[in-house]
């Protein structure tokens, strides 16, 4: 073989494009699967919010009343998308806003200052005669209580990206939304508990 040959074979670019296709390809897929896949969550995200608000909505006009049916509600709204997805909701019902996610507040105060100890006096917000971390009552309130839901989809991932890199097949969604109740009847007052 002769020197001119090599040149000839070196200056010949008939299968460059192939190769550079080859090198683009599997990180170009990777990419298009990976914003496939987070474009599927937020839409899931989305229905999610959506089905939340319009069942929590019910209660807040007296129509529904029950957890059950409101997680029924949004699991059905949930699998006509995803057939396999399990849905999980929880309510814990407050009687103002600025009670959403406080302690149940301590009346009489004795040392140490600021948290709750044996020989102090509470508001007994939800009414178990125990003092809470957090005041609020499981289920779906009584009237003008606000209601604090939490749902959560878990489903099959539709893109294998997870498994790709080692995590669990399944991917989950969390939605929240917090609604008023009407005020179709007085609230009674929380009683005073002393230890």
């Amino acid at each position: 073989m002769k020197i001119g040959n090599f040149k000839h074979i070196r200056q010949d670019r008939r299968g460059a494009t192939i190769v550079e296709f080859a090198i683009v390809l599997m990180p170009l897929t990777i990419m298009m699967m990976a914003l496939f896949d987070l474009g599927f969550r937020e839409y899931m995200s989305i229905q999610l919010a959506d089905a939340l608000d319009q069942s929590a909505r019910q209660v807040t006009v007296g129509t529904v009343t029950t957890v059950a049916t409101i997680k029924t509600s949004v699991t059905t709204r949930m699998r006509t998308i995803l057939p396999g997805a399990t849905v999980n909701v929880i309510s814990i019902s407050y009687d103002a806003f600025s009670k959403v996610g406080k302690p149940e507040p301590i009346t009489t105060d004795t040392v140490p200052i600021g948290a709750y100890n044996k020989g102090d006096c509470f508001e007994d917000e939800n009414g178990n005669g125990v003092w809470d971390a957090d005041s609020g009552l499981n289920g779906t309130g009584g009237s003008d209580d606000i209601v604090y839901y939490t749902a959560t989809v878990t489903y099959p991932e539709i893109v294998p990206m997870r498994r790709l890199i080692g995590w669990s097949a399944t991917e989950t969604v969390t939605g929240t939304a917090m609604m008023k109740n009407q005020p179709y009847a007085s609230q009674a007052d929380p009683a005073v508990i002393c230890s």
